[in-house]
């Protein structure tokens, strides 16, 4: 209740490159000191299929509740930047998928006339599902750094240059489908990328990246792979026509050290745009497409195509209706090359109502239809998740 009493004001995410007084827009504010606080109770309700799965379906009741915090803080030349979100996950039947999440990621900027060095370190720790191809909700990290520097070369252009060490790993106990998940996926990332961005207009920047990546495996020698990225696309700001973000890249993964992971060669995407009509009509779409690994020998990766599409509509005073939908397409790759193709699709349609008690706080009630298909016999699926949320901040 102390959290929904605060009076809201203008705020942003922590962006890419930081806006020049986050502090000055915080919601709250205490001297240097800028905070957003948040805090959701999500999804309580029914999942008709707790395991996803085929024969005898288990339903449960469940909720999530979940706060959380931004931070800002002026140091003179620094700002230091920090969010962070406490996860508690509640089934009542089956205390097995109950679970307490966490993540937070901190950045500290030194801010001059044209370097701003910086440096960043973000940690996950979640029992989730890793994906769509795992409906274990298995235990697993991650930790991420990053070094860099943003160099102004022009009043309207930025060149980025950035080191990130990525760390990902499961429990030792988590097992799928009699597989040791830790041993078939843990693996260190590093990588090294130059960018450019060039300010267009006050609301739009145009951003390219190039990257180089190098990922080893902790017990899989033979998915060690190196991948040449590029990419380019626009950043919209929040006052925009059309705002988000919008990318479309290349991407190249060769094997290394004499690996049998097959090659891929092709277009990446990661797009997550909004539009806000005249007639207070809200449309949302979200597209990526990326490689993903996969816990099988047979197929150590596959090819994840998505697509999400929301519609709002503002019905009348605080009270809007909303339609959502989407599908995932897993083309898995195979070692021996002869093998049959194989590829799953994961659906979703769903709909719900909601209410606005503020600028940040809003109550819904939703309902989601998941689906999966599959050539491989027993991996088939279908549930209903329903539910009420209240969220403030988010």
């Amino acid at each position: 209740m102390a959290l929904l009493s605060v009076q809201p004001a203008f705020a942003q995410q922590m962006p890419a490159v930081p806006t020049d007084d986050p502090v000055a827009s915080a919601p709250v504010r205490i001297g240097v000191l800028g905070l957003k606080p948040r805090v959701g109770l999500t999804n309580f309700g029914w999942d008709t299929n707790v395991f996803n799965e085929v024969n005898d379906p288990k339903r449960d009741f469940t909720f999530a509740v979940k706060p959380g915090t931004e931070l800002w803080l002026r140091t003179g030349k620094g700002l230091l930047s920090f969010e962070g979100d406490l996860e508690l996950v509640y089934f009542n039947q089956y205390s097995t998928e109950r679970a307490i999440n966490s993540n937070a990621k901190g950045q500290y900027e030194l801010r001059f006339n044209r370097i701003r060095p910086y440096a960043s370190a973000s940690t996950l720790n979640t029992k989730q599902r890793p994906g769509y191809e795992i409906d274990a909700r298995a235990r697993h990290y991650e930790t991420d750094f990053h070094v860099g520097n943003d160099l102004k070369v022009a009043s309207k252009s930025t060149v980025r240059l950035d080191f990130q060490h990525l760390d990902y790993s499961f429990a030792g106990d988590e097992v799928f489908n009699g597989r040791p998940l830790n041993q078939q996926l843990n693996r260190t990332l590093q990588g090294v990328s130059l960018g450019w961005r060039q300010r267009l207009t006050a609301l739009t920047t145009w951003i390219t990246t190039m990257s180089r990546e190098s990922e080893r495996f902790e017990f899989e020698d033979l998915r060690n792979n190196d991948s040449f990225r590029l990419s380019s696309g626009f950043e919209l700001g929040r006052f925009a026509l059309i705002r988000g973000r919008a990318f479309m890249g290349y991407r190249k993964l060769t094997a290394a050290d004499g690996g049998l992971l097959p090659e891929f060669s092709g277009v990446t995407a990661n797009a997550d745009v909004a539009y806000t009509a005249p007639t207070q009509t809200r449309l949302g779409a979200i597209v990526s497409r990326d490689i993903q690994y996969s816990y099988e020998n047979r197929t150590p990766y596959y090819v994840q195509t998505s697509w999400t599409a929301t519609l709002t509509q503002s019905v009348t005073g605080r009270w809007d209706a909303q339609l959502t939908g989407g599908r995932d397409r897993l083309a898995y790759q195979f070692i021996v090359t002869s093998a049959d193709a194989r590829t799953d699709f994961v659906g979703r349609f769903g709909g719900g109502i909601g209410y606005s008690l503020g600028d940040q706080t809003r109550v819904s009630f939703d309902v989601t239809s998941f689906y999966r298909t599959s050539q491989i016999p027993g991996r088939e699926y279908g549930s209903i998740r329903a539910g009420l949320s209240v969220t403030y901040g988010y």
